[in-house]
C-alpha cells in the first residue's frame, strides 16, 4: 500500500483523515513532539496539537512525562481491537433494540398477515437474500425449496442455511430439491449432515434442475425468473407473493418435481457415460421406487 492507501485504510478504524495522517506519522517516526509530527504530516501546528489531544483523549496515543512532551502511538493491533470491540458492542445493542422494536411496532410488511394478495419484485442480492432469510425464520411447519448449485452457495453465503436447525428442532419439515451437480456436493454435505440429525429434512437431487423456488408454510413463495442471473452477468431478480392461487401452482409444481427427483446420494453421470441415456433417463433411473 502507498501512504494514501494506508491513510484510507486507517480511516476505517475510527479515525478521520487528519487523525489517520498523524497516527501514521507517529507509527513511522516513533515518539515525537507535536511540531515534529506536524512537519512529518505537513499539517498546521495548531491543528496538529488539537488532533493529537483528541487522539489522546480517546486512548489512541499517550504522552511522555519529559519536556517537551512526546506523543506515543498505541500499538496498531490494540487500536484495531479497541475499535472492533466497540463496533461489536454497538451491533449487539442494535440487535437487542431491533428485537424490542419488532415486538412493539405493528406488522405492515411482507409476510405480515392476510388481506389483499401482495406482490413484491426484488432486484439485487441485497434485497433478495435478507427477505429469504426472514421467510425461513417465519417458517413454522413446512419449507419446500428448489435450488441450483449457484443458489445453494449464495444461500449459505447470506446465512440462510443457519436458520434451518431452529426450524427443524421445532418439528418443521423441509424438502430440498438440489441441482445434481458435482460443484454442489461440498455445500450439500452440510445439509445431509443436518438431515441425519433431523428427520424432518429430506434432500433429493434432479438433473437438469434450473428452477429456484421457495414455498414457506404454503403461505408465501419466492421465485427467481432468472435462476442464476448473477452468474450470467444479469442482476438477480426475485418475485415474492402471498397470493394463494400462485402459491398453490408452485406447490403443485414442486410436488411433481419431488416425485421425479433422485436420492441425495445420486451423482450426475459423466458426459456420455450412461449408455442409451441422457439427463432424463438418468433422472428416471435415480427416481425412488
Amino acid at each position: 500500500m502507498d501512504r494514501q492507501q494506508l491513510i484510507q485504510a486507517l480511516a476505517r478504524f475510527g479515525l478521520n483523515d487528519r487523525e489517520a495522517q498523524l497516527y501514521l506519522a507517529l507509527v513511522q517516526r516513533g515518539p515525537s513532539t507535536a511540531p515534529e509530527v506536524a512537519r512529518a504530516s505537513t499539517a498546521d501546528r495548531v491543528v496538529t496539537y488539537r488532533a493529537l489531544d483528541a487522539l489522546r483523549a480517546r486512548g489512541m496515543v499517550t504522552v511522555t512525562a519529559e519536556r517537551p512532551r512526546k506523543y506515543v502511538p498505541v500499538a496498531p493491533r490494540s487500536l484495531f481491537d479497541q475499535h472492533l470491540e466497540s463496533r461489536r458492542a454497538g451491533i449487539a445493542e442494535d440487535e437487542k433494540l431491533a428485537a424490542v422494536l419488532t415486538e412493539l411496532l405493528p406488522v405492515g410488511s411482507v409476510g405480515g398477515g392476510r388481506g389483499a394478495p401482495q406482490f413484491l419484485v426484488l432486484p439485487g442480492a441485497q434485497g433478495i437474500y435478507p427477505l429469504l432469510r426472514e421467510m425461513v425464520k417465519r417458517a413454522q411447519t413446512s419449507l419446500s425449496v428448489m435450488i441450483t448449485h449457484h443458489g445453494l452457495r449464495r444461500s449459505v453465503e447470506y446465512g440462510i442455511a443457519s436458520e434451518f436447525p431452529r426450524f427443524l428442532r421445532d418439528g418443521g419439515r423441509a424438502r430440498l430439491i438440489v441441482e445434481a451437480d458435482p460443484r454442489a456436493r461440498p455445500t450439500l454435505q452440510s445439509y445431509l449432515r443436518a438431515g441425519r440429525r433431523f428427520p424432518g429434512l429430506e434432500v433429493r437431487q434432479l438433473y437438469p434442475q434450473t428452477a429456484r423456488v421457495t414455498v414457506v408454510d404454503e403461505r408465501e413463495v419466492l421465485v427467481f425468473p432468472v435462476p442464476n442471473g448473477h452468474v450470467r452477468g444479469v442482476q438477480e431478480v426475485a418475485i415474492w407473493t402471498d397470493n394463494p392461487d400462485f402459491i398453490r401452482s408452485q406447490t403443485l409444481y414442486f410436488d411433481g418435481m419431488w416425485e421425479r427427483a433422485g436420492p441425495s446420494s445420486w451423482r450426475t453421470p459423466a458426459a456420455g457415460g450412461a449408455r442409451g441415456g441422457g439427463p432424463r433417463s438418468a433422472v428416471r433411473a435415480a427416481r425412488p421406487r
